[in-house]
Parts: C-alpha cells; sequence; structure tokens
C-alpha cells in the first residue's frame, strides 16, 4: 500500500507529459481523421489491414465501447464522471503519495489522457469521436469502434490491475532512505570502546 510521502522530484513533470501528451495525440488524431475522411453519415471506410482493421468515423455519446450511451444526457454525464476521475487522480498521486512509483504514475498519466481527451469530446461535440475498427471477419469477432483515448484508458486500467496483483514485497517503500545506517564497529572505535 502506498503511504504518504514527499512528492518525488521529476514525477509531476512524468504525470504531466503523459497526461498532456497523450491528450494532444487523442485529439489531433481525431480532428485529423474526421476531416480526412469526414462524419459516419458519410459513410466513407479506409481499410488499413482487409478483414481485420480499417478507419471507420463514428459519434459515441456512451462511455468506452458505447456503455450507457441511451442514458438520458448520457454525453454530460459520463464528462461530469471524467472530471471526477481526474480530481481523484490527482489527489491520490500528490496528496496521498502514489506519486512515489513511477509505475503509478504512468498508469494514472495514461488513464488523465484518456479521460480528458474523450471529456473535451462530450463537452465540445455532445459525443465522442472514434475511428478505429478493429474485427477478424474470419472467427466473428467484431470490437466497437474506439479511439486513441480508449486505448490510454485501458492501457492505464491494466497497469493499476497488474500493479494491485503484485506480492505485497515486491513493492517498494515511497520513502528511500537518505543516509546508510552508521557501521557500529566505527562509533565504536570512535568512543574507544573494545568489542572484546
Amino acid at each position: 500500500m502506498i503511504q504518504r510521502a514527499a512528492l518525488v522530484p521529476g514525477r509531476l513533470l512524468l504525470f504531466t507529459a503523459i497526461a498532456l501528451g497523450g491528450l494532444s495525440f487523442d485529439l489531433s488524431t481525431k480532428s485529423s481523421v474526421f476531416a480526412r475522411i469526414g462524419p459516419p453519415e458519410e459513410g466513407h471506410i479506409v481499410p488499413v489491414i482487409p478483414s481485420v482493421l480499417e478507419i471507420q468515423t463514428s459519434q459515441n455519446t456512451g462511455a468506452l465501447w458505447g456503455f450507457g450511451a441511451r442514458l438520458p444526457f448520457s454525453s454530460l454525464i459520463f464528462a461530469a464522471l471524467s472530471v471526477v476521475a481526474a480530481l481523484i487522480i490527482c489527489y491520490w498521486l500528490f496528496f496521498l503519495g502514489a506519486a512515489a512509483s513511477r509505475t503509478l504514475t504512468i498508469a494514472l498519466g495514461l488513464i488523465m489522457a484518456g479521460a480528458l481527451g474523450n471529456c473535451y469530446d462530450r463537452l465540445v461535440f455532445g459525443h465522442v469521436r472514434d475511428f478505429v475498427h478493429f474485427h477478424i471477419d474470419p472467427i466473428g469477432f467484431d470490437c466497437a469502434i474506439f479511439n486513441f483515448a480508449d486505448n490510454m484508458l485501458v492501457a492505464g486500467a491494466l497497469t493499476l490491475v497488474f500493479f494491485a496483483m503484485r506480492p505485497e514485497d515486491a513493492v517498494p517503500s515511497p520513502v528511500a532512505e537518505t543516509t546508510p545506517p552508521a557501521k557500529v564497529d566505527s562509533v565504536l572505535e570512535t568512543t574507544g570502546t573494545s568489542t572484546s
């Protein structure tokens, strides 16, 4: 369990770089794809790997993979949940000391990037812009259309799960020792005390 500790230098920078870098990448890819291919109603599909991967624009008013899309005011509800999640992430990292762990910092940075990317879409467009369609036709597998914000959310969440499953003794203490323990022999020699 992560204990409250002073913020490790550089973790704020690492978290900010991942969150803002991921957010910028997500929004730029969405804008680029929708500008080139057009909205879903135009029906343009660009194959990348035949029968496996294609670029196809879609508008999702729900959460990940369309969950909750039929709820009234779903976009506003999920946007509000994204804001709450962002506040919890910052509190966990910088007030409860989770930033002492590089793994947690990276995982929460990815989750923050994905949450902000999709939150921006919901507030500005009223839906999330998706465009990656992964499916394996020979076996009948068809994944919901997604975007890079979704990928970052999943990657961050899976990292948290694997981190939580680590043995307790494998998790390093967030408070590192700053000075090595004094050698007993050196102290005794200084005081002139003999160990014999």
